[in-house]
């Protein structure tokens, strides 16, 4: 008589837990893949349309104040790495956000023609304005109409393609013609890389002017006509998402950093390139991504 089969070895046991936790892990590490492989492509979506934006605000002209006005938005500076809060105030905070200014000028009925540069000197165009107070006693300085932040998402970094991970800093200045319409893109190249807008403003009482109001008429002309101002040239940002990893998702992939190209003097939004993650050949198209390691 042939005794029946109850239960499980130990074997058997320990070969199903074995397996069951292989199958876990795998569910688990893939979960965390997919996610991480979602996030970042949001966040690099998000950054790009965020860029591609500013060129649609650019190519609509808009008037300032009320009624009739006798200055116009003619472009907008990019800010990548403020030190300071609007109030003039140190905040490390703020090296996260990225600022937008309107860059106003006068209106002009006979439009200066010729480069952009000029064009923007004789219009008289600044990042900043002196305005009045409610009761019309004291005029201020602030920045000229609203003041944009965009901070990006899922803690991703925007920086340079600089293998130690650097974050991005600098200001970039993307502007219409009145004349011909056309929009052109200049890359700020000093010594410091970036226009403190805000510092610039906490510190404007230096230069009270003496019949009334702060003489901020040199903020942005100065950075242009400087001969390491604003140039044309190509802008490289990696989008890296280091801040998901910190964020305690664990993931098996290399560490990716996705490259978007603002190419030199972009006339649209068609000027902001997403460069595939694996286009390391320079033969092939001379593209390639300059983000990742093996486009050094």
């Amino acid at each position: 008589m042939k005794r029946e089969r109850k239960g499980f070895t130990l074997i058997e046991v320990a070969l199903f837990l074995a397996i069951t936790g292989v199958l876990f892990v795998g569910i688990v590490i893939g979960t965390g893949n997919s996610l991480y492989q979602q996030r970042f492509t949001d966040a690099v979506q998000s950054y790009t349309e965020f860029l591609r934006g500013i060129y649609s605000e650019v190519s609509n002209p808009q008037s300032v104040g009320e009624g009739r006005s006798e200055r116009a938005i003619y472009g907008k500076l990019i800010s990548l790495g403020q030190k300071y809060d609007l109030n003039g105030e140190e905040n490390n905070e703020y090296t996260q956000k990225i600022f937008v200014y309107d860059v106003v000028g006068n209106v002009k009925t006979d439009s200066p023609s010729g480069k952009v540069v000029e064009m923007l000197e004789d219009l008289e165009a600044n990042v900043v304005v002196e305005v009045k107070r409610a009761d019309g006693t004291t005029e201020l300085v602030e920045p000229a109409g609203i003041v944009e932040t965009y901070v990006p998402r899922w803690d991703a970094t925007i920086e340079t393609t600089a293998l130690n991970y650097i974050p991005f800093t600098g200001s970039i200045l993307v502007v219409r013609h009145p004349r011909s319409g056309t929009i052109n893109t200049l890359v700020y190249q000093g010594d410091d890389g970036i226009i403190q807008v805000n510092e610039v403003i906490r510190n404007a009482n230096i230069s009270y002017k003496t019949g009334g109001g702060y003489d901020v008429s040199g903020l942005l002309l100065d950075k242009i006509k400087v001969q390491n101002g604003f140039k044309v040239a190509d802008v490289d940002f990696c989008v890296d998402m280091e801040g998901i990893e910190r964020a305690g998702i664990e993931t098996a992939v290399q560490r990716e950093r996705r490259d978007i190209r603002l190419v030199a003097n972009a006339r649209n939004a068609s000027g902001i390139e997403l460069i595939d993650l694996n286009d390391y050949d320079e033969s092939d198209d001379g593209i390639r991504n300059k983000c990742m390691p093996e486009a050094k």
